[in-house]
């Protein structure tokens, strides 16, 4: 493949050259996908039993939890789209943890999403989330001559690759609208590092540094079905 790529003037290679990283992802995320009907890794052994799903989990790998993304490695027992848990049975999770995954779907989807993560908890399961908070990013901009710069990629994603957009916005007043509208009815913030299912090495505790100051970007919500 890469010798006839080089057969390709490089004019023509630079004008399609995001076509053709995308093409080469779903050809390597389709792979995976079949490669997933004939061996997963394998699942979690966690001593109450409990059923635990780390959505979107990008590179960690936490022992207790079933890893579900749309993008392909060793550890991803489920190569999916995350807003799809078909492979699992309604009222049959109790926990499911999702960083900074949400804001990823378009705002007029997510109430359909949330109503997926709610169909697959059991009842009183957590759905503990974190999402870039817009009121945090207000606050950064207008701490720096409201300069757009210092909150462009929190506030719309690395668009480094197709997957890599974000399509809706979010602070506590809308977050928790969502949740309660898709019939969770307890909802409040959480703490990262407060409890062994809380302790992550992801965004949920991100931080921007701007002009010699770290500037936190989560919000971290957890609702109860």
């Amino acid at each position: 493949m890469k010798s006839v790529v080089k057969l390709i003037p490089i004019p023509i290679r630079d004008r399609y050259r995001l076509q053709w990283h995308d093409f080469k992802l779903k050809l390597l995320i389709d792979s995976e996908k079949f490669k997933r009907q004939f061996f997963r890794p394998a699942f979690p052994n966690v001593q109450d039993g409990s059923i635990n799903l780390h959505l979107g989990c990008g590179s960690v790998d936490h022992p207790d939890f079933i890893n579900v993304d749309g993008l392909p490695a060793p550890h991803i027992h489920y190569v999916r789209a995350i807003n799809d848990l078909s492979p699992f049975k309604t009222e049959s999770v109790d926990l499911i943890y999702a960083s900074h995954c949400l804001e990823h779907f378009s705002h007029l989807h997510v109430p359909q999403v949330l109503d997926e993560w709610f169909r697959v908890l059991k009842k009183k399961g957590v759905l503990r989330l974190s999402v870039p908070n817009f009121d945090l990013l207000l606050k950064i901009y207008q701490e720096n001559s409201c300069d757009i710069d210092t909150i462009l990629t929190p506030l719309m994603g690395g668009q480094d690759y197709q997957y890599n957009f974000h399509m809706i916005a979010f602070n506590k007043k809308k977050l928790e609208t969502l949740l309660i509208n898709a019939g969770f009815r307890e909802v409040r913030e959480w703490l990262p590092g407060s409890s062994e299912f809380t302790t992550f090495d992801d965004y949920s505790i991100g931080k921007v540094y701007v002009n010699h100051t770290d500037y936190s970007v989560s919000l971290n919500i957890e609702a109860v079905k």
